[in-house]
Formats: structure tokens, sequence, C-alpha cells
């Protein structure tokens, strides 16, 4: 004798039920990207060769921006102690040395400065030429490493 079990059949499921969340997904992707987005053009920053559309085709190229400076201290081992060189210019002392970077921050302060030092040449005084570099107002200052 056979017995027929009714068979389950999976419940119907709603279609527009399941799509929603993931539209909400896809349009909260869609505002983050838009707000963490940059809305810079980087054309604008690249030096460009242009066309002139007029009598005869003439190159007209524009001038990219002068490099930044860069602002060197160097510090080396002599007999008398440690010399500093303020972008090849050598300084009697480090206050002297300071005096030279505080009239290069006068003119610009955002400039970065680099400090050079030999290896010979003692951390504490290196530490003393990065805060020179910070009194003088500089506000970035940099450690350049040894070879």
């Amino acid at each position: 004798m056979r017995t027929s079990f009714p068979r389950k059949r999976p419940p119907a499921t709603d279609l527009a039920a399941v799509m929603t969340p993931m539209i909400d997904v896809v349009f909260l992707l869609l505002i983050f990207f838009l707000c963490t987005s940059s809305f810079q053009r980087p054309e604008k920053t690249l030096p460009a060769s242009l066309l002139m559309a007029s009598d005869g085709a003439s190159d007209l190229s524009v001038e990219p921006e002068p490099e930044l400076e860069r602002v060197t201290l160097a510090a080396r081992v002599g007999a008398s102690g440690t010399r500093w060189l303020v972008n090849e210019r050598p300084a009697a002392s480090l206050a002297d040395a300071t005096a030279l970077l505080r009239t290069l921050a006068e003119i610009d302060p955002s400039l970065p400065v680099t400090i050079d030092a030999a290896s010979e040449v003692p951390m504490g005084d290196l530490v003393d030429g990065y805060d020179a570099g910070r009194l003088a107002g500089f506000t970035k200052v940099q450690i350049a490493a040894g070879e």
C-alpha cells in the first residue's frame, strides 16, 4: 500500500522584496563615491602643447610651473666641531645658520627644509639643526636618509 505524502514546495519569493536592499546598497555606494571623489581636473596640472586653429597650426607651449625650491641645511664634522652650511653657504655657528634660515623663512615658510648630515655628526647636533629649522619658521623640516 502506497501512501502519498504531499510534497512541500519552496515558498514563492517576491522578487521586489529581494531587489530593494540591493538597490539601496547601490545608491549608497554611488553617494559614497561621489562624496569621496576629488572634483579636481588632473588635466589642468599637466603641461600640454596646444595647437591654435588660426591661419596655420602653431605650437603654443605652456610653461611648466617652476619647481619648488628646497632649502638644504648641511651638517659636516670639522676640526672645531660641527660645521653648518645653508644652501651651500657656510655658517660660522648654528646661530648664524638659524639666522640665515630665518631670512629664508620670511620669503616662503612653506618651503621644505632638508637636513643633510654626515654620518659622523652627533645625533644631538642633528636634533639642534632640526630645532633651528623649526624655530626659523619653516613648517616642513625633513632629515635626509644616509646611503
